[in-house]
C-alpha cells in the first residue's frame, strides 16, 4: 500500500495517475531479491526524484525482497555495522509485509565466521513475517534458530531452503526449529556431509507435509528405513531430488533407497532427480547393489504419465538400464544424465544410449506418435569422459531431434567434439541453443 505523505507530489505528473499504478510500475523494476548494498532498484528508483523517492519510500512490497551475500574470510567491523544498518533500514520500510530472503554466507575453510548469525538476529523479531527463506552458509551460525519456538512462531513460512556447510554446531537440530511443516510448499535441507539427514528423518519429515510441491534432500545411504513406517501420500509434489550420499560398508545403499521410493506415494511428479555421492568400500558393490535398478525403473514408470524432467547423477546404471529407466515417458521433455569426466566404470553415455535416443526416420515426420522414443524432450544435458562418446552418432541425434523438439543441447566432456561434429550441430542454430565444454587437464 502506498503511502501518500509528501508535498512534492502536489504539482507533478504524477498525480495524473493513481498511486497504486506506479507502485505497480515500479514493483517490476527489481530482480526477485535485490542485493542489499547494491546500486539496483528499489534504491536506483528512489535517487531519481525527491517525488519518486517519497513513492518508493512509501511502497512496502518494494522492501520485503532481498538479499544478502557475505564472502571472503570476513569484513571489517565497519563494513559489518554498515550492512547491519542497512538491513535495519530495509526491515523498517517493508513494514508489515510477508518477507522473503537469501543469506548466502560462503565463507572459506572451517575458521568460525559469524557475519551471517549477526543479521539473522536482526532478522528474528521479524520472523512471523518470513514467507520464504534461503540460508547458505555454516551450520554454526543457524543455532539462533532454535530459540524461534520462544520468540514467536513462523507462522507465514511457506518455502525454506537450507544449505549448510562447515563449521557445524553440534547443538544444531533442525527438528527444534519450530517449522511450521503442514503449510510448506518448497522445502531444500541439504546438511554438511557429516550431518545429513537418515532415511528416516526424512521420511517423518515428509510424513508432516501436506503442500508440499518441491523438495530436495540430501540423506544419509546407511542405514534403511524403519519397517513399521506406512506409506506417505504427496499428491501436490511435482518436484522431487534426492541426493545420496555417505559410506556404504554392506552394498545395502541402494536397497536402502528403493525401500524409502515404496513408501512414497507421488499422484503428480514432474520432476524426479536422482544424484548418486556413495563410497563404496567394497569392491565392485556399487555394480552388485544396482541389482536394484528394476526397482527403480519401476518407480520411475509409475510417473510415467506425468514426468517432464528426469535426471541422473553418477547413478551406477549401465546404458540398457537408463533406457529401461526411459520407455514409456512420452511426456518427458527434459532429461540430464550426469557422469564422471573420469571413472572407473564404465561411462553409460554409449553408443547403444545415443542410437536408443535418435528418432527413426519415419518418427521425424510423426513426432508426437507415441511410439517414437521421447517424442516431447526439448532439453538434453550430457556430462561424461567422452570415451565412448561416438560424434557422429551425438551428430545424427541432434539432427533428428532438432527437427522435431529438441531446443537445448548441453554437452560436457574431457575430450573436445571436432570442429566438423560442432560445425553441424551449429547449423540448427536457429532452433537450437547449443553449450560444448571441455575440461583442460595439464
Amino acid at each position: 500500500m502506498l503511502i501518500d505523505d509528501s508535498p512534492f507530489l502536489e504539482h507533478t505528473i504524477l498525480d495524473r495517475l493513481p498511486l497504486e499504478i506506479y507502485g505497480e510500475i515500479f514493483s517490476h523494476c527489481p530482480t526477485d531479491f535485490p542485493q542489499i548494498g547494491a546500486q539496483v532498484p528499489p534504491l536506483t528508483l528512489a535517487l531519481v526524484c525527491k517525488a519518486w523517492y517519497y513513492l518508493v519510500v512509501g511502497t512496502p512490497c518494494l522492501w520485503s525482497r532481498f538479499e544478502l551475500a557475505l564472502e571472503g574470510t570476513g569484513s571489517s567491523q565497519q563494513e559489518q555495522d554498515e550492512t547491519k544498518k542497512r538491513l535495519l533500514l530495509w526491515l523498517h520500510r517493508s513494514r508489515q509485509q510477508p518477507l522473503s530472503f537469501r543469506i548466502i554466507h560462503d565463507c572459506l575453510g572451517v575458521v568460525p565466521d559469524f557475519r551471517s548469525a549477526e543479521l539473522l538476529e536482526l532478522l528474528l523479531p521479524h520472523a512471523p513475517r518470513w514467507k520464504y527463506v534461503y540460508l547458505r552458509g555454516p551450520g554454526a551460525n543457524l543455532v539462533s534458530l532454535q530459540g524461534q519456538r520462544t520468540r514467536g512462531s513462523l507462522r507465514a513460512l511457506e518455502s525454506v531452503s537450507l544449505q549448510l556447510s562447515d563449521p557445524w554446531n553440534r547443538y544444531f537440530d533442525v527438528s527444534q526449529i519450530d517449522i511450521p511443516w503442514p503449510q510448506l510448499s518448497a522445502l531444500d535441507l541439504q546438511f554438511h556431509q557429516e550431518n545429513v539427514l537418515s532415511f528416516n528423518e526424512c521420511f517423518n519429515i515428509l510424513s508432516a507435509t501436506q503442500k508440499l510441491t518441491s523438495c530436495t534432500l540430501n540423506v544419509d545411504c546407511s542405514f534403511p528405513l524403519s519397517h513399521n513406517t506406512g506409506r506417505i501420500v504427496l499428491p501436490s509434489l511435482r518436484s522431487l531430488k534426492l541426493i545420496i550420499q555417505g559410506i556404504d560398508s554392506v552394498g545395502k545403499a541402494g536397497t536402502n533407497l528403493i525401500g524409502f521410493l515404496d513408501r512414497l506415494s507421488l499422484t503428480d511428479l514432474r520432476a524426479f532427480q536422482l544424484e548418486w555421492l556413495v563410497e563404496s568400500v567394497q569392491g565392485g558393490a556399487d555394480q552388485q547393489q544396482w541389482a536394484v535398478h528394476s526397482q527403480l525403473t519401476r518407480f520411475i514408470q509409475s510417473s510415467a504419465s506425468s514426468l517432464e524432467h528426469l535426471g541422473f547423477a553418477y547413478l551406477p546404471l549401465r546404458d540398457h538400464e537408463i533406457i529401461a529407466c526411459l520407455k514409456g515417458l512420452y511426456k518427458l521433455r527434459r532429461l540430464d544424465l550426469k557422469y564422471a569426466l573420469t571413472s572407473r566404470w564404465p561411462d553409460p553415455i554409449t553408443n547403444v544410449l545415443l542410437q536408443y535416443l535418435t528418432p527413426e526416420k519415419s518418427s521425424q515426420e510423426n513426432h508426437g506418435s507415441t511410439n517414437a522414443c521421447l517424442p516431447l524432450l526439448r532439453a538434453l544435458k550430457l556430462q561424461c569422459s567422452g570415451e565412448y562418446l561416438n560424434q557422429p552418432l551425438l551428430l545424427a541425434l541432434v539432427e533428428g531431434r532438432a527437427a522435431q523438439e529438441l531446443r537445448e543441447l548441453e554437452i560436457f566432456t574431457l575430450k573436445c567434439l571436432t570442429k566438423s561434429i560442432k560445425d553441424g550441430i551449429e547449423t540448427w542454430e536457429s532452433r537450437l541453443k547449443f553449450t560444448a565444454s571441455t575440461l583442460y587437464v595439464r
